[in-house]
């Protein structure tokens, strides 16, 4: 499938600013449109999640605006998903958050500041627990953080890893997005292991 290429040529003129700025929104939306609509192997290359879901975002962002009288529903805890690369290697557990995607809003229909939890569990110590920076404003983030257990591997495969999505707010509750459990003895631990993991409800 070709790829939607974005018109090349200069607007110029301070008069005409609004003009420009509807008309690059629609070339935007269908250049993005048609990158995420190509091989799974392009559209969720760690290279397009990185630079070009933020741009969707952006867009995203400035759509409600443009609607004005509409009002978003947030979405329920347990959308969207979690790409992470899991590894033991010289004594060393890794996990390297990578990216989220389709994250759920908040009640105020807002994109989340997200931020990853990570225990190995069980733990009723919370011992093992981890985790990311809050990005802000962002239902596609791109953490890029590798958090480290440095245990031995008799006791990494009788723990599961879970991972869990949070929305970070200053003035209440942090609001839960969702999570995942993956029990470390199903995955080949010698090997890199890299997947994106959809997000469900895990009681707490």
């Amino acid at each position: 499938m070709p790829i939607c290429c974005l018109p090349s040529g200069l607007y110029v003129g301070r008069s005409n600013t609004r003009q420009v700025a509807e008309r690059r929104f629609g070339d935007v939306q269908a250049f993005l449109t048609s990158l995420f609509s190509l091989a799974d192997e392009i559209a969720h290359s760690d290279l397009v999640y990185t630079f070009f879901h933020p741009l969707l975002r952006d867009q995203q962002d400035v759509e409600p605006q443009r609607r004005r009288g509409e009002t978003t529903e947030p979405e329920n805890s347990g959308s969207g998903s979690l790409k992470l690369s899991v590894q033991y290697a010289s004594g060393v557990l890794s996990v390297l958050i990578l990216h989220a995607q389709s994250l759920a809003l908040t009640p105020q229909g807002l994109p989340p500041n997200p931020y990853v939890k990570v225990y190995l569990v069980p733990d009723p110590t919370k011992e093992t627990k981890r985790k990311t920076r809050v990005l802000k404003r962002n239902s596609h983030p791109s953490f890029m953080e590798m958090l480290e257990y440095r245990l031995p591997m008799e006791v990494v495969v009788q723990r599961s890893l879970q991972a869990t999505v949070w929305n970070y707010d200053s003035l209440q509750e942090n609001q839960f997005l969702g999570g995942v459990v993956i029990p470390l003895n199903t995955l080949p631990l010698r090997q890199e292991t890299v997947a994106w993991y959809p997000l469900e409800y895990i009681p707490r």
